[in-house]
């Protein structure tokens, strides 16, 4: 289990730094086995502002940047073919270690002086936290002040506890179970989120959809709830950073709010679009022999009698 330091202090409001909160955790015995940033060295690298782009006089596809890091104007060439002025972007100044191993110098490039690197989301390995541009080096918002560390910048100054939970501790498996532990152990207030419900609706669920339990013994409840009028887009950037922190994908807010809610409260759930749920019928069952299954992922699953599966009058849609 991976949790956010950041996301445990919306619901505990602690002071203290995240290695001391894994060490009460440990001898509490919920296992903290590493704490880790999001992306290692972001610290050292700053957010700075381009002020002008003028052509290197002896290449055709260089371009000199004079930077405000905040503490300085240094020179930068450049060969992105997103680069310009007026824009921030993360700086690494000569000495500083990127993430990927490689030490930044001053170079001679051409008979011009380079004085640090403008960097990209690759170089920087932040695409894999929604940060990247295929286009080149990394734009980052405007508002941002020259000499801002890029973690700070990125809200990605955050750290990651990777617990290492036994069999009987399935209950912190949420977040919020994890911020209950938390309180226990430090005596902070804990701060659990208001839940509201939307209007409802003037249809019954029941009377659109049924559910069948056909498998009492691997599942004896099961609940659902029809949500009309919904437009599939991409989930907010601060959910997508919880879930990457918790080790899963963003895919679109459909998918990414029902997997926010089972990390933070404990409860798995499923979103089926209604229109291909065939037959109105939702049934919980044993998956039968030699039966097939599309996964996510595009792949291909052979299915035995062993798994539970979600399915509609025809075939599986969920396992």
């Amino acid at each position: 289990m991976r949790v956010s330091y950041q996301w445990l202090r919306d619901y505990v409001n602690i002071d203290i730094s995240p290695e001391d909160l894994a060490e009460r955790l440990t001898m509490a015995g919920i296992a903290v086995e590493a704490v880790i940033p999001p992306v290692e060295g972001l610290e050292k690298i700053l957010v700075g502002k381009i002020l002008d782009v003028d052509r290197h006089p002896d290449s055709d596809h260089l371009m000199l940047c004079r930077v405000d890091t905040g503490s300085d104007v240094v020179q930068i060439i450049c060969g992105a073919p997103n680069v310009r002025a007026g824009v921030c972007v993360p700086v690494a100044l000569p000495g500083t270690i990127l993430p990927g191993g490689m030490k930044v110098e001053v170079k001679e490039i051409r008979g011009q002086t380079s004085q640090g690197m403008i960097c990209s989301g690759a170089e920087l390995e932040t695409d894999e936290w929604g940060y990247g541009d295929d286009q080149g080096i990394l734009i980052l918002p405007g508002d941002v002040i020259p000499g801002t560390s890029l973690d700070e910048a990125l809200g990605l100054n955050d750290r990651i506890l990777e617990l290492e939970l036994t069999p009987n501790r399935g209950d912190c498996l949420a977040v919020i179970n994890i911020a209950r532990e938390v309180r226990a152990l430090t005596g902070a207030e804990l701060k659990l989120p208001e839940i509201t419900l939307a209007r409802e609706l003037d249809e019954h669920t029941g009377d659109a959809v049924r559910v069948k339990i056909e498998a009492p013994d691997l599942c004896r409840r099961y609940a659902c709830r029809i949500v009309r009028n919904i437009r599939i887009g991409p989930s907010p950037s601060w959910m997508q950073y919880r879930l990457r922190s918790a080790g899963l994908r963003p895919i679109n807010n459909i998918v990414d709010v029902t997997n926010y809610v089972m990390l933070e409260f404990g409860q798995p759930l499923h979103a089926f679009d209604y229109e291909r749920l065939k037959g109105g019928e939702i049934i919980v069952r044993r998956a039968r022999q030699n039966e097939k299954m599309v996964t996510l992922d595009g792949e291909t699953r052979s299915l035995t009698p062993e798994m539970l599966v979600i399915a509609d009058r025809e075939e599986p849609v969920a396992i």
